[in-house]
């Protein structure tokens, strides 16, 4: 009796570890890689890119680079430069990263795209 206990819990768990295992590895290869936005007004030019990159266990890195120029007297200025290093924590249940540092909320909704708050980026690679 205690085999047969044992068989079916071993019939049980290894199947459910192995789909918990390929959803984590789904998780990193859907999420990892570089997005870039482009947004302008009628103050600004910006270039954004953002490479995200899965840390140890829930935990994402995000290195942001932006480029952009003031609008003075309604011509760009000189090119500016800001770099960023932040990391994120993802929620297991539903893929949202969510940044450690201003809370800002990041989500996939495909596998070609990103948000960060209302900011849509587009995945290069």
């Amino acid at each position: 009796m205690k085999k047969q206990i044992n068989l079916l819990t071993m019939l049980l768990v290894i199947p459910a570890l192995s789909l918990y295992s390929c959803e984590n590895v789904h998780f990193a290869d859907g999420r990892t890689g570089t997005y870039v936005n482009d947004a302008s007004s009628g103050f600004s030019i910006a270039h954004d890119t953002l490479v995200v990159e899965q840390g140890r266990g829930n935990t994402w890195l995000l290195h942001r680079k932006t480029g952009f120029q003031m609008i003075v007297n309604g011509k760009p200025g000189r090119h500016l430069y800001e770099t960023e290093e932040c990391t994120a924590t993802a929620d297991p249940n539903t893929g949202v990263l969510t940044e450690s540092r201003n809370e800002k909320v990041i989500e996939f909704p495909d596998q070609n795209s990103m948000t960060v708050g209302k900011r849509l980026y587009r995945r290069l690679n």
